[in-house]
Protein backbone atom coordinates (compact mmCIF):
# COMPACT_ATOMS: atom_id res chain seq x y z
CA UNK A 1 0.00 0.00 0.00
CA UNK A 2 2.81 2.42 0.88
CA UNK A 3 4.51 1.65 -2.43
CA UNK A 4 1.30 2.57 -4.31
CA UNK A 5 1.05 5.87 -2.42
CA UNK A 6 4.68 6.74 -3.27
CA UNK A 7 4.10 5.89 -6.95
CA UNK A 8 0.92 7.98 -6.97
CA UNK A 9 2.79 10.93 -5.46
CA UNK A 10 5.57 10.61 -8.03
CA UNK A 11 3.04 10.46 -10.87
CA UNK A 12 1.23 13.51 -9.49
CA UNK A 13 4.52 15.40 -9.31
CA UNK A 14 5.42 14.48 -12.89
CA UNK A 15 2.04 15.59 -14.22
CA UNK A 16 2.08 18.78 -12.16
CA UNK A 17 5.45 19.85 -13.58
CA UNK A 18 4.82 18.73 -17.17
CA UNK A 19 3.35 22.07 -18.33
CA UNK A 20 6.40 23.89 -16.96
CA UNK A 21 8.77 21.58 -18.76
CA UNK A 22 6.84 21.90 -22.01
CA UNK A 23 6.82 25.69 -21.76
CA UNK A 24 10.54 25.94 -21.05
CA UNK A 25 11.23 23.64 -23.99
CA UNK A 26 9.20 25.76 -26.38
CA UNK A 27 12.04 28.19 -26.98
CA UNK A 28 15.03 26.03 -26.13
CA UNK A 29 15.85 28.25 -23.15
CA UNK A 30 16.46 31.42 -25.17
CA UNK A 31 16.96 34.56 -23.09
CA UNK A 32 17.46 38.18 -24.22
CA UNK A 33 19.70 39.88 -21.63
CA UNK A 34 19.85 43.61 -20.94
CA UNK A 35 22.35 45.05 -18.49
CA UNK A 36 22.02 48.74 -17.70
CA UNK A 37 22.25 51.47 -15.09
CA UNK A 38 19.79 54.11 -13.97
CA UNK A 39 22.31 56.93 -14.56
CA UNK A 40 22.97 55.75 -18.13
CA UNK A 41 20.85 57.78 -20.62
CA UNK A 42 21.08 55.18 -23.42
CA UNK A 43 20.02 52.46 -20.94
CA UNK A 44 16.98 54.38 -19.78
CA UNK A 45 16.11 55.30 -23.39
CA UNK A 46 16.15 51.60 -24.28
CA UNK A 47 14.06 50.73 -21.22
CA UNK A 48 11.51 53.38 -22.20
CA UNK A 49 11.49 53.03 -26.00
CA UNK A 50 13.05 49.68 -26.97
CA UNK A 51 12.03 47.31 -24.20
CA UNK A 52 8.33 47.35 -25.18
CA UNK A 53 9.30 46.17 -28.69
CA UNK A 54 11.44 43.40 -27.21
CA UNK A 55 8.59 42.36 -24.89
CA UNK A 56 6.17 42.19 -27.83
CA UNK A 57 8.62 40.08 -29.85
CA UNK A 58 9.27 37.80 -26.86
CA UNK A 59 5.55 37.17 -26.48
CA UNK A 60 5.34 36.16 -30.14
CA UNK A 61 8.63 34.27 -30.56
CA UNK A 62 8.66 32.68 -27.12
CA UNK A 63 11.94 33.82 -25.60
CA UNK A 64 12.45 35.25 -22.11
CA UNK A 65 13.84 38.65 -21.14
CA UNK A 66 16.22 39.31 -18.27
CA UNK A 67 16.48 42.99 -17.28
CA UNK A 68 19.40 43.78 -14.99
CA UNK A 69 19.63 47.42 -13.94
CA UNK A 70 21.85 48.85 -11.23
CA UNK A 71 21.77 52.37 -9.84
CA UNK A 72 25.14 53.75 -10.96
CA UNK A 73 27.31 53.07 -13.99
CA UNK A 74 30.44 53.59 -11.89
CA UNK A 75 29.57 50.40 -9.97
CA UNK A 76 29.83 48.18 -13.07
CA UNK A 77 33.50 47.24 -12.49
CA UNK A 78 32.72 46.05 -8.96
CA UNK A 79 32.35 42.29 -8.67
CA UNK A 80 28.79 41.45 -7.70
CA UNK A 81 27.34 44.80 -8.82
CA UNK A 82 24.53 43.05 -10.69
CA UNK A 83 23.72 40.61 -7.90
CA UNK A 84 22.96 37.03 -8.95
CA UNK A 85 23.18 37.90 -12.66
CA UNK A 86 26.66 39.40 -12.23
CA UNK A 87 28.46 36.08 -12.72
CA UNK A 88 26.98 35.66 -16.18
CA UNK A 89 28.02 39.17 -17.21
CA UNK A 90 31.55 38.67 -15.87
CA UNK A 91 31.87 35.40 -17.76
CA UNK A 92 31.41 37.18 -21.11
CA UNK A 93 33.05 40.50 -20.21
CA UNK A 94 36.29 39.62 -21.97
CA UNK A 95 34.41 39.32 -25.27
CA UNK A 96 32.77 42.76 -25.00
CA UNK A 97 34.12 45.73 -26.94
CA UNK A 98 32.80 48.07 -24.24
CA UNK A 99 32.17 46.94 -20.69
CA UNK A 100 29.81 49.76 -19.77
CA UNK A 101 26.07 49.56 -20.26
CA UNK A 102 23.91 49.16 -22.08
CA UNK A 103 24.95 45.60 -22.81
CA UNK A 104 22.80 43.17 -24.78
CA UNK A 105 23.38 39.48 -25.40
CA UNK A 106 21.42 36.27 -25.95
CA UNK A 107 21.82 32.93 -24.22
CA UNK A 108 20.40 29.59 -25.24
CA UNK A 109 20.15 26.81 -22.66
CA UNK A 110 22.38 28.86 -20.35
CA UNK A 111 25.20 29.25 -22.89
CA UNK A 112 26.15 32.44 -24.72
CA UNK A 113 24.47 32.37 -28.13
CA UNK A 114 25.31 35.85 -29.41
CA UNK A 115 26.85 39.04 -28.05
CA UNK A 116 25.74 42.49 -29.23
CA UNK A 117 27.41 45.09 -26.99
CA UNK A 118 25.16 48.19 -27.34
CA UNK A 119 23.00 46.98 -30.27
CA UNK A 120 19.65 45.87 -28.84
CA UNK A 121 18.08 45.44 -32.28
CA UNK A 122 20.72 42.88 -33.25
CA UNK A 123 20.17 41.08 -29.93
CA UNK A 124 16.42 41.07 -30.56
CA UNK A 125 16.88 39.59 -34.04
CA UNK A 126 19.20 36.93 -32.64
CA UNK A 127 16.80 36.00 -29.81
CA UNK A 128 13.87 35.72 -32.22
CA UNK A 129 15.92 33.57 -34.60
CA UNK A 130 17.21 31.34 -31.80
CA UNK A 131 13.72 30.87 -30.37
CA UNK A 132 12.34 30.25 -33.74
Amino acid sequence: MAKQIVLALIAALVFATAPLAADSGRNGGVVFHFYGAEDCPPCMAFKRDGLPAVEAAAATAGFRIEVNIIERTRDVPSDGAYGQSDTLLRSIAGQLRAVYPPIFFVTKNGVLHSLHDHDWRAALASAAEAAG
